[in-house]
């Protein structure tokens, strides 16, 4: 019970601090007119690795920041690689507008399995439930897309998670989103903290059908903190 209660926490930590202003998304009461933003449907391909899965429908800068974590796991130093990571989860978490759903949450992946369910049941509700007023009030094409993540101030420091400490790395984090009636109101500085564990893929319950599999635990870099500065 009390470990259960320690992930919740972790989960809602999360969400507190990743969707402070969240309300700020919700666009005031506007008149449909035929200027309305549509969405544009086009497919960009990733390279793939064995180690976080690939993102489903991704933007062009999305498809971006996976390649270049895809490269930095051949190539790169533990700083890179961490980098590579946060970023990557950073562009695909606070993008919304190639996702369908409030329950598809930008990734998961990258965060710890065991917080994994919480993490993605909070953000449903407190980040991604902004999508259908979005939609509806001023069409798809106004959904936050990020185009930019920028990562200064490194810190390379141990970090505690559930009562354990991990290597990790904390950046200030800015970021920047396609044009859009409510753009300026979108969040764009933040801290992120991601460390370094044994963990498995996170495979959502609720699509226990998919191909993906969860596998064999690996040393991996995964975000735990995304906070206001």
């Amino acid at each position: 019970m009390q470990r259960n209660r320690r992930k919740s926490l972790l989960a809602a930590l999360l969400c507190a601090t990743l969707c402070s202003g969240c309300s700020m998304l919700v666009p005031e009461e506007k008149e449909q007119t035929e200027d309305t933003l549509q969405e544009e449907t086009k497919t960009y391909t990733v390279k793939e690795n064995p180690v976080y899965f690939a993102p489903e429908k991704p933007t062009a800068y999305i498809a971006e920041t996976y390649d270049a974590l895809s490269a930095s796991l051949k190539d790169g130093s533990e700083e890179v690689r961490a980098q590579a990571a946060a970023m990557y989860f950073l562009a695909d978490f606070f993008t919304l507008s190639n996702k369908e759903e409030e329950g598809d949450i930008g990734g998961l992946d990258l965060i710890p399995s065991a917080s994994a369910d919480a993490f993605r049941e909070y953000a449903k509700y407190y980040y991604y439930h902004v999508m259908p007023e979005i939609r509806s009030k001023q069409g798809p094409g106004a959904l936050p897309e990020v185009t930019k993540v920028e990562l200064s101030q490194p810190k390379q420091e141990d970090v505690t998670y559930m009562d354990q400490s991990y290597p990790g790395y904390t950046w200030q984090v800015k970021l920047t989103y396609a044009d859009s009636p409510d753009s300026s109101q979108f969040k764009t500085d933040a801290k992120c903290t991601i460390i370094k564990l044994d963990d498995v893929h996170y495979v959502d319950q609720a699509d226990v059908t998919a191909d993906r599999e969860a596998g064999e635990p690996a040393s991996v870099w995964k975000v735990v903190a995304v906070t206001d500065q």
